[in-house]
């Protein structure tokens, strides 16, 4: 993924997008009491981080990323490392309250590993939450056609993907990775999130608006290495095929939505 000004504001469109999706909160998680060590994996511009930190000013708040792009100055509870949440970690088993991961698809190589991983570090009675969207979308209308360009760039960034060693489409197999992981209580919550303001629902619409704004870069921000460095395309086949995604995008009559999820579930307190 790229990490230049431009992919860092649809890093935050994200941001806002999942708030709207949880009703303005940043987790689902039932969390009754104030926890003390939070971790957010792959935190991006820290924009996660730096907001819970500001929920639960007597916490200490980690972000990391294999990315220097936070903000150097943060609230005094809040620290960025620099790091590949896939190498070994040196945090202290049975550690945080609350572990938090959001749009990691096609970022980690062995998702079970890593949920188990996760496991290991949250204290008896924590959570861990994870928010992830499908790369994949769908019309109940049929307007998103079977040889459209949009259909076409999903089918190859899944496939590259899975060349990678890094699937994309993980949304509907992490409740039963944590469930297999030992977490307990586990919750699922499924979002519809349209690709441009189409829907008439209020709520539907105003995402749909936010939405069709991210998706114009995110749409080279997922695809462009994988097509040039994974499947051999040419830099201008790849640019020139997005412009066609992005066009087709921006059809009024395209009725698309994917389907994303928040899944949590707490470490049993004896386990």
């Amino acid at each position: 993924m790229p990490n230049d000004e431009e992919e860092q504001d649809r890093m935050d469109i994200t941001h806002h997008i999942w708030l709207m999706l949880l009703g303005g909160e940043l987790y689902n998680a039932p969390i009754t009491s104030s926890p003390q060590n939070i971790l957010d994996l792959g935190t991006g511009t820290g924009i996660w981080a730096m907001d819970i930190a500001e929920t639960f000013p007597g916490a200490h708040v980690i972000g990391n990323d294999i990315s220097p792009i936070q903000p150097n100055w943060v609230a005094p509870n809040i620290e960025f490392i620099i790091e590949d949440f896939e190498s070994e970690w040196t945090y202290k088993l049975n550690h945080f309250d609350f572990i938090h991961a959001r749009c990691l698809a096609g970022c980690v190589a062995d998702w079970p590993e890593f949920i188990r991983r996760i496991y290991g570090h949250v204290k008896p009675g924590g959570y861990f939450e994870s928010h992830e969207s499908a790369v994949w979308a769908r019309s109940d209308d049929g307007s998103l056609k079977e040889d459209s360009a949009l259909m076409e760039w999903q089918q190859a960034v899944n496939l590259a993907g899975d060349k990678s060693g890094r699937e994309l489409n993980i949304y509907h197999k992490l409740k039963d990775w944590m469930i297999a992981a030992g977490f307990e209580d586990v919750s699922l919550t499924v979002y519809a999130l349209p690709f441009s303001p189409w829907p008439r629902d209020p709520h539907l619409k105003a995402l749909g608006k936010y939405q069709a704004v991210q998706l114009q870069q995110a749409i080279d921000s997922y695809s462009l290495r994988l097509y040039t460095q994974v499947l051999g395309w040419s830099p201008d086949a790849a640019q020139i095929h997005n412009a066609i995604v992005k066009r087709e995008l921006r059809d009024k009559k395209l009725h698309a939505y994917v389907q994303t999820v928040a899944v949590h579930g707490r470490k049993p307190l004896r386990s």
